[in-house]
């Protein structure tokens, strides 16, 4: 039992670094989106998540690269997810704006 423990810990302290840190406000990230939505009242977008913090890139594409700085997090009532606004600039393209707030 001791030994399982041990094992136990020392898994744990290997995986705990390499978790992805939740995004915080003022701070600038880059962000590759994973995924894309279209919601009847916010149109097209795209998704990528900073640690469990949802960023929504409006009319992003998967694979589309951005530079985004975080201007507040706040808890999207429709869905229950931490949900960032930002600023946004493309990383090899032209669009910059602001990201979807959670509603």
């Amino acid at each position: 039992m001791l030994r399982f423990m041990f094992t136990t810990i020392a898994l744990l302290t290997l995986a705990l670094p390499a978790t992805a840190q939740d995004a915080e406000v003022g701070q600038e990230y880059q962000i590759t989106i994973a995924t894309e939505e279209d919601n009847q009242y916010t149109g097209p977008y795209g998704q990528a998540r900073i640690g469990s913090i949802a960023v929504n890139v409006p009319d992003a594409k998967v694979e589309e690269r951005y530079t985004v700085r975080i201007t507040a997090i706040a808890l999207n009532q429709y869905s229950g997810d931490r949900q960032a606004s930002c600023e946004f600039t493309q990383i090899g393209g032209d669009k910059a704006g602001n990201c979807l707030p959670a509603p």
